[in-house]
């Protein structure tokens, strides 16, 4: 045994990639299978225990039903490693060698001609073959005999997993940055796999002189102002639940157009053209573009309808792959959130695999036509906030990626739900390089594009927040230091905690002030505040003065109070990014003080 798995003082996680390895040979010379190497009977092992609709897709549910980001760690050195970090790859080596065959997977991010092209490989515990399978669908193909880059151990059990050290949490996923491979026990949640496969992936993307970005991508063109066609090649960057796919898979149709002529009097289509849909979750923002990571999409579909065309023609394609989705009297996936619950309170976070191509709105390309030339922050807040705002200043924008503030959602954690995060990037998935460095190259990336006259246009939108929700003020303590903050007062609303009161636009709203402002057609004035770094809708045709004014927060509150809330948005954030560790020169750090 000691020569097959290193005893518990030995464990490193070089020695841990040699008793796999030593482990799967040893099965070979005994004649058994270490593992099934992407076998082609993967989808019939995983049907026997899916849902299968109606309409011909299939469906599992997971054990859990969030990302287990509470219960990750990274270990960056072999200094880091602790007894716990040992005992779980003790047991995952034990399990590898008790359990039958793993199934083995392989897949790249990035397609065949990408500057970030990477392979990935899986091994799946065998009796999660849905895993492997539904992973596999969102990749793209690869030699499975070309190079490794990073590798997936993926055993969905408990293992008597102690706790992180020094916490109360179970400790189930651990990552090494620089032996490049993950290792996921307790969660058969696909989103544990995705996301494992695409930290790595981020990470690559840095090391190929890009940065990697929680964020959408989508294209089209638009009929400006003076009447000339221009290409828009927007990223949307947003948190689980903010919104990042709804607008990313947004598109203007000819079922969705009557609505536009209705509340706006416009016809979006008579000014755009050629819209694509790209990405939905994670990218690589380059120079010279921006490069796709997957060939399909792993979406949330809560409270889908069939008005979001792209995503709905996914979704519910006879070859969509759903996770915790429910089924509708037909016995067809129901995207209603009133049948599944999840500890009792109703199911927020059911998702699909779709394919891109099955959206009716991709051309083939994962990556941009051209360089970046605009970015959505989607932030959503309840005290500050606009409903829009466009970033005028490369500073306060780099400001802002690096805070990542956003609201919690039931997909991100339970315990999150409601609560105003600071989570810089809007991702939890930097690993290898702190998430400084990714700001920082973006925000030099900024400057090469303003120096070149290739200005990207920035905006902010309030998305899931409010527009000045009921709050109280309370102590807070950052470091020594205690300070007031504004804190949101939630509700129960059929069993999801919800914010009382305010305003937020609606997803056609917000489409609709997309489209004219990339036509150059609204008008601005400065923020009350920021002034010119910042600017605020003033008047954008289609939509009434009267409902910017709405959505405008300093039309509740006195200007005495949008300081104070401002002021507190400002050192709270601050404290977080230094309590993290960035490192960011003064005139970022400082950017939205006044």
């Amino acid at each position: 045994m000691s020569s097959i798995i290193p005893k518990l003082d030995e464990i490193t996680p070089e020695s841990f990639l040699e008793s796999v390895n030593r482990i799967f040979e040893l099965k070979r010379k005994a004649g058994l299978v270490p593992y099934l190497d992407n076998p082609e009977d993967v989808r019939k092992r995983a049907e026997l225990y899916a849902t299968k609709y109606k309409n011909g897709s299939l469906g599992w549910a997971s054990n859990i039903w969030s990302r287990s980001a509470a219960n990750t760690v990274v270990i960056n050195s072999e200094s880091e490693l602790k007894k716990e970090h040992k005992l779980l790859m003790l047991r995952v080596l034990e399990h590898i060698l008790a359990q039958g065959p793993m199934i083995r997977v392989d897949g790249a991010y990035g397609s065949p001609n990408s500057k970030v092209r990477m392979h990935i490989r899986v091994y799946v515990d065998t009796q999660f073959p849905d895993l492997a399978y539904r992973w596999k669908q969102l990749v793209f193909d690869v030699d499975k005999e070309s190079k490794v880059d990073a590798t997936l151990f993926v055993v969905p059990h408990y293992l008597g997993n102690p706790n992180i050290p020094g916490s109360d949490k179970l400790l189930a996923v651990i990552r090494f940055p620089f032996q490049n491979f993950t290792i996921i026990t307790l969660s058969s949640y696909q989103g544990e796999i995705k996301k494992g496969a695409l930290c790595h992936w981020i990470f690559h993307a840095y090391k190929q002189g890009c940065t990697g970005e929680h964020a959408a991508l989508r294209e089209f063109s638009v009929r400006t102002v003076e009447e000339s066609w221009k290409r828009v090649v927007l990223a949307i960057w947003g948190l689980t639940g903010s919104g990042k796919s709804t607008h990313g898979f947004y598109m203007w149709t000819e079922k969705n157009a009557p609505l536009y002529v209705k509340n706006f009097g416009t016809n979006p289509l008579d000014y755009v053209k050629d819209q694509e849909v790209k990405n939905d979750d994670i990218v690589a923002i380059c120079e010279d573009r921006v490069y796709g990571s997957e060939l399909g999409a792993w979406t949330k579909t809560e409270d889908l309808t069939p008005d979001m065309e792209a995503m709905w023609n996914g979704a519910f394609s006879s070859r969509a792959l759903h996770e915790n989705t429910e089924f509708d009297e037909n016995g067809n996936p129901s995207f209603e959130g009133k049948l599944f619950q999840y500890f009792g309170s109703p199911n927020r976070n059911a998702r699909t695999v779709l394919y891109l191509e099955d959206t009716g709105f991709f051309k083939g390309s994962v990556d941009s036509s051209g360089p970046l030339n605009t970015a959505v922050f989607l932030s959503p807040g309840y005290f500050t906030d606009y409903a829009w705002v466009k970033l005028n200043d490369i500073e306060l924008a780099a400001k802002a990626l690096a805070d990542g503030r956003t609201v919690g959602h039931p997909a991100q954690a339970r315990e999150l739900v409601g609560k105003v995060r600071f989570v810089p990037r809007y991702t939890e998935f930097t690993i290898g390089i702190g998430d400084d460095a990714h700001v920082l190259r973006f925000y030099e990336f900024l400057k090469k594009w303003k120096e070149r006259g290739n200005e990207v246009e920035i905006f902010m939108w309030n998305t899931t927040g409010r527009i000045i929700a009921k709050y109280r003020w309370v102590e807070k303590k950052l470091g020594d230091k205690m300070i007031m903050v504004p804190e949101p007062i939630l509700q129960e609303v059929n069993g999801v905690l919800k914010p009382i009161g305010g305003e937020r636009p609606t997803i056609e709203e917000t489409e609709f002030f997309l489209l004219q402002a990339t036509r150059g057609a609204v008008e601005y004035k400065p923020h009350p505040v920021w002034g010119e770094k910042v600017l605020v809708p003033k008047h954008v045709p289609g939509i009434k003065d009267e409902r910017l004014k709405q959505l405008d927060p300093t039309t509740y509150l006195s200007m005495d109070e949008f300081k104070a809330l401002l002021k507190a948005q400002i050192e709270e954030s601050k404290y977080n990014l230094q309590k993290l560790g960035l490192k960011l020169p003064s005139e970022i750090m400082n950017a939205m003080d006044f």
